[in-house]
């Protein structure tokens, strides 16, 4: 049953990642200070300048070495703007890498910034397509990694459903935050 209503899901919405750009940042910055995103991205406590100057320099290719290697996208569902997507070679965060213990991954995150579109199960063909299509095609990837907080149920649900399985729970000193590490191999859906 689940399968089937998965497969009319997929065929009745048009999914597409875009790359930032200047253009998107007020619609990113407007998601990242809606409170059931904030939360989990820890931005709570930011102003909104704050949060704007953190995303100019993240579509000019300035900033830290998370901002330049992390691939950022617009997820676009039905020809609207949705949400944010990233994704990243773990090769270039070593210290990440290093406390996920978790050779060739590659990682993704993301938010649902439009409240309409949450909670009906588009979370899940986001995700499913974004690894098949952006983290899966890096070189050298075999494994895609994600670590949400673990209070963060609904999140966890769609990545379960997606295929990840928990690895195990920590706290991330690099992150500064506890982690509820899962994974999914290449070619294991």
């Amino acid at each position: 049953m689940w399968a089937s209503w998965l497969f009319l899901s997929s065929t009745r919405h048009k999914i597409s990642f875009r790359l930032i750009a200047p253009e998107d940042v007020p619609n990113i910055v407007r998601w990242q200070r809606e409170s059931e995103v904030a939360v989990w991205w820890g931005e709570q406590e930011k102003s909104e300048d704050e949060i704007t100057a953190k995303w100019v320099r993240r579509t000019g290719g300035a900033g830290s070495d998370y901002d330049r290697n992390t691939s950022r996208y617009v997820i676009v569902v039905d020809g609207h703007d949705i949400g944010h997507i990233q994704g990243y070679d773990l090769q270039h965060y070593p210290k990440h890498a290093a406390e996920t213990g978790i050779p060739n991954s590659g990682g993704l995150d993301l938010f649902v910034g439009e409240p309409e579109w949450r909670d009906r199960g588009i979370g899940t063909l986001i995700v499913r397509k974004f690894i098949d299509e952006v983290v899966f095609a890096m070189p050298g990837i075999a494994t895609c990694i994600i670590d949400p907080d673990p209070a963060n149920r609904r999140a966890i649900r769609t990545y379960e459903k997606v295929g990840f399985v928990h690895v195990r729970s920590y706290y991330s000193d690099e992150n500064k935050m506890d982690c509820y590490l899962m994974r999914q191999e290449r070619g294991n859906r």
